[in-house]
């Protein structure tokens, strides 16, 4: 009996080291920064606020969007056109049929709907004839609004961006044989959505608490349905939804908790069932990106970078040499280490002054930057005047010796016309009496 017991306490004890084990490699994967556990092919977790990337996985992969490109379009329209005005339907806005205002009722060129309902139905329910309506209302045409949309994308350093249409949609109601598509990255939506949600009518938009909402159009009621099922869930404030046969399942997250404001994205999930994997994988990216912390990229006094240093051998005088001083940080430098970060964190030395007399043993503003975050740190030329002096030692060994020839020679010199001077005064008094 006794041997039943002990053989029992030897199999639970592996099963807790093992399962310690286990736990212990979860958590050593996360610490990568890579996150684990979703559907999703790409995802991304940033903080609203300083722009940092927490979290992702293959957040840098171009691949298809769906209708995540609408907040892009929603930006350019809301910063070009107001609430109040009232705007005509155009017949290639009507062209499109999939998820779209005109399959509620039927709506015919110049019907009008006002630019508050048009961003409600692009934000809220995603139609696509009032994606292509905000095109044809700024730009006069989809292609010159795409056009200003791929601009748009430039000007914000985004180079995973590729825009054919406004809507999101991989089949072209305007032109049936082109078959391109929106191709972007998580990161680049990232961005996208962070400087939407900056716009305030985008914002209070998206944040529309009520799950059905009614929008005129061509002067009838219509209740659309919010296509996001995580508002007021998690600390989720709002979202843009997509879902296309190669993009796959697509989510755009706002979140709030604590007062601290993250955006996630979570591009080719899966629709499932009931439509609740894309779901799924944004809470654990949401989570991923509340619950990170930031650890070491350099430790204090850690070398960052070697430059080259120009001094004077005698100050203000003499042959020009060089020296080569490293640069430390003075401080260690945290960052959230990801996949991203890692590829691309570095700090830089940027000071134009090279005179090595200046900068030995004095601290110098030295910039952190990781994509889409700079901030200034302090950091030292590690180099000293001792440093400076000791590497010179033979020619200020000689300067001194010829320094102390010179002086010598000076005080025979003084001394001996002063003995001659006495002398001859000594003569001249000697001479009168």
């Amino acid at each position: 009996m006794k041997k039943i017991k002990s053989f029992k306490t030897i199999i639970l004890t592996i099963l807790i080291l093992a399962l310690t084990s286990v736990s212990s490699l979860a958590n050593a994967q996360d610490n990568t920064g890579q996150i684990q556990g979703i559907v999703a092919e790409s995802a991304i977790v940033m903080d609203m606020d300083t722009g940092e990337i927490i979290a992702s996985k293959n957040a840098d992969k171009q691949m298809p969007i769906a209708s995540t490109i609408k907040l892009l379009t929603s930006l350019i329209y809301a910063e070009n056109t107001s609430k109040s005005e009232q705007i005509s339907f155009t017949e290639d806005a009507l062209k499109t049929t999939q998820t779209a205002l005109n399959n509620f009722k039927k709506v015919n060129p110049g019907d009008k709907i006002s630019s508050d309902d048009l961003m409600k139905a692009v934000m809220i329910f995603s139609a696509n004839d009032a994606a292509y309506l905000m095109a044809d209302s700024v730009a006069g045409n989809t292609k010159d609004f795409v056009k200003m949309m791929n601009d748009r994308a430039k000007s914000m350093g985004l180079k995973d961006t590729h825009v054919v249409n406004p809507c999101g949609l991989e089949s072209n109601a305007l032109n049936p044989e082109n078959k391109e598509i929106n191709l972007s990255s998580a990161y680049d939506i990232a961005i996208i959505a962070r400087e939407a949600f900056k716009n305030e009518w985008i914002r209070d938009t998206i944040s529309e608490k009520n799950k059905k909402v009614t929008v005129n159009l061509a002067g009838s009621p219509v209740i659309i349905e919010t296509r996001n099922k995580m508002l007021g869930q998690h600390g989720n404030i709002g979202g843009k939804t997509g879902n296309e046969a190669k993009a796959g399942r697509c989510f755009v997250g706002f979140f709030e908790r604590d007062g601290r404001k993250l955006v996630t994205v979570a591009l080719n999930s899966v629709y499932g069932a009931n439509d609740v994997d894309v779901f799924n994988d944004t809470k654990i990216i949401a989570d991923d990106g509340y619950n990170a912390k930031k650890q070491v990229f350099k430790k204090a006094g850690e070398k960052i970078d070697t430059v080259k240093l120009e001094y004077k051998l005698f100050g203000l005088f003499g042959p020009k040499k060089t020296v080569d001083a490293p640069i430390v940080v003075s401080k260690d430098i945290m960052y959230y280490k990801n996949p991203i970060n890692d590829k691309n964190a570095k700090i830089e030395y940027n000071t134009k002054d090279k005179n090595a007399w200046k900068l030995a043993d004095k601290e110098v503003e030295l910039t952190f930057s990781l994509p889409n975050y700079k901030a200034k740190v302090p950091g030292k030329v590690d180099i000293s005047l001792f440093d400076l002096i000791k590497a010179n030692i033979v020619p200020y060994g000689i300067f001194v010796a010829v320094v102390g020839v010179v002086l010598a020679v000076s005080i025979i010199l003084y001394r001996k016309i002063s003995t001659n001077r006495m002398r001859k005064r000594k003569g001249y008094i000697f001479y009168k009496k």
